[in-house]
């Protein structure tokens, strides 16, 4: 444990150094040279604070948590606590939810209306999201015009978007309290959920990303149940899994690239792994057909919604961030030694206007100009441009593929803050919480209800006072959840005899889909935020995995009966 501590500080601090090498390289190559001392020394510091960051979570770990967590599935909540967690997550989130009556109405949310009301549907924002925040838009118009209460629609949004995060966060206090954890844990956890600022923000914000999180919650909380028992159990056990990973499919596309990723992990354990000689290959040959079920589920699902509503398909570039944004560095860098044959490959995706609209930390501006059309009739030759210059500037990708990904790895990073400066009116902040003035839609009349409550959130969302703190600066850092996540799940995945190598796996798969995607924000990693405290405390327990009660190294003795 020493050795993996010091190698995840050294790893750290090795970003650490990198990341201000990169701030420092953009003022010219000069400056870079003129600070790498200092990146050195920095980076030296980030290895030993991290080191000793972990070593205290460790020893945390070990007077807080049991030596060996053991999973009961007969350990249920005691009466009503559960329905007292779901209620106490919910009533905590109502001050946020009253300073930003009927709803904080940004992101997506806007765009999705527009669609909604018009009839132009695309996919590239889940049809059935769009769906239930019109219906809920439509129901508060009938409401205002048909029966005189004067109530947005968004606000019914609000309120069952509240419901089933809360639900989902008390689904996880739920397996954390059948691991065996002791109360003051789980009380630390309720403390987490309820008063960490991004969540209560999160939940009456109008975008996918939320609900997604409460999906990807509740379909890790469902399969780390699984694979410790090794088997589905009970029947809505195995129905609740089923319509999580289905949900957290309809409503992020990266849901489906993760769902097809633990497909081809299953298939490997199936077809290689030493399992097949232990009497679990029927148990993760069913897990397979299961989630091959569950993948075509919703191809069936999204067929039947674009059928319904004509919506069009979206469009190719969505998938090919990291390659665009090396394009467009290499053209930036690079522009006077292209020839003519190179510029005409590469204008015939990327025109020349698009690839001036190159910004090292979103791939929107690019992306806008990207040719679809192109790509769809000859996406071979896409690729090959890419290859060409790739073999001819590799120094020109690595770079952006450096910047692009930077606020995954570079805890001082503030990219996130400053994505939409050129979109929305030189807006910046930590969270966005206003509408879209892009877009001409007016479906949101905003009433500040408590306006003492909002100017405490809007300090955080959008006057960053926590970057002010160095402590508060990490923490609320996309980068520190990442590295969390990744450091977490990899100590599960290789802890042995550890029942939750899959589901970390499935974990591991989502942050590839997060760093290979169009920006880092913090809607984008919310998932990471939910599953802290389950992480944390699975990792840090003891010496031993995670077992099923009545497991003594890895044998089970007697197991639970569903």
């Amino acid at each position: 444990m020493k050795k993996t501590i010091l190698w995840a500080g050294l790893l750290v601090g090795a970003c650490q150094a990198l990341g201000l090498a990169m701030e420092k390289l953009e003022t010219g190559k000069a400056a870079l040279l003129a600070a790498l001392p200092f990146c050195a020394v920095t980076g030296a510091i980030w290895a030993a604070g991290t080191a000793l960051f972990f070593a205290g979570a460790r020893m945390a770990g070990r007077r807080l948590l049991p030596d060996r967590l053991a999973y009961d599935p007969e350990r249920a909540l005691p009466g009503g606590w559960f329905a007292g967690i779901w209620i106490i997550l919910f009533v905590s989130w109502i001050p946020c939810w009253l300073a930003y009556f009927p709803a904080i109405y940004s992101y997506d949310g806007e765009p999705q209306l527009i669609q909604y009301t018009t009839g132009a549907f695309d996919n590239h924002h889940p049809i059935l999201h769009t769906l239930f925040l019109g219906g809920c838009y439509d129901l508060g118009k009938f409401l205002q015009e048909e029966c005189g209460i004067p109530l947005d629609g968004m606000a019914f949004y609000a309120l069952l978007q509240m419901l089933f995060l809360a639900f989902a966060f008390a689904c996880s206090i739920s397996f954390l309290h059948r691991c065996g954890v002791r109360r003051s844990v789980l009380v630390a956890a309720i403390a987490w959920f309820a008063l960490f600022p991004v969540h209560p923000l999160m939940a009456v914000t109008t975008t996918k990303d939320t609900l997604f999180a409460a999906f990807f919650l509740l379909a890790f909380v469902g399969l780390s149940r699984t694979m410790l028992l090794r088997k589905i159990g009970r029947f809505w056990e195995g129905t609740g899994l089923f319509l999580s990973a289905l949900g957290m499919m309809l409503f992020r596309k990266n849901g489906v690239y993760l769902m097809i990723g633990v497909c081809a992990v299953l298939f490997l354990v199936c077809a290689f792994s030493r399992w097949k000689k232990r009497g679990g290959f029927r148990f993760f040959s069913g897990l397979l057909l299961g989630c091959a079920l569950c993948i075509l589920t919703f191809f069936a699902c999204d067929a039947g919604l674009m059928a319904a509503t004509g919506a069009r398909q979206g469009e190719a570039a969505e998938a090919l961030s990291i390659p665009i944004q090396q394009l467009a560095r290499t053209f930036k860098s690079n522009q006077n030694s292209l020839t003519p044959d190179e510029m005409e490959s590469l204008c015939a995706y990327i025109p020349q206007k698009g690839l001036e609209n190159y910004r090292p930390s979103i791939s929107d501006g690019v992306k806008l100009y990207f040719n679809n059309e192109r790509f769809a009739e000859d996406p071979a030759g896409f690729f090959r441009i890419w290859m060409h210059l790739l073999k001819k500037y590799p120094g020109s990708y690595a770079t952006a593929f450096l910047y692009h990904t930077m606020g995954s790895w570079y805890l001082m990073d503030t990219s996130h803050c400053t994505v939409y400066k050129d979109w929305w009116r030189d807006r910046t902040g930590y969270f966005i919480t206003d509408a879209v003035p892009v877009f001409a839609g007016d479906f949101v009349k905003k009433e500040n209800l408590l306006p003492s409550v909002q100017n405490f959130y809007e300090a955080i969302a959008t006057g960053c006072v926590h970057q002010r703190f160095l402590p508060l600066r990490i923490l609320f850092s996309p980068a520190f959840f990442c590295f969390c996540t990744a450091f977490c799940c990899l100590a599960l995945c290789l802890r042995r005899r550890s029942g939750l190598w899959l589901p970390c796996s499935a974990v591991l798969l989502y942050l590839a889909t997060v760093v290979a995607g169009p920006c880092i924000l913090v809607r984008y990693i919310y998932p990471f935020m939910a599953l802290l405290p389950i992480l944390a405390v699975l990792t840090l327990s003891g010496r031993g995995p995670v077992s099923l009660k009545g497991e003594k190294n890895g044998v089970l003795e007697s197991a639970p009966s569903s």
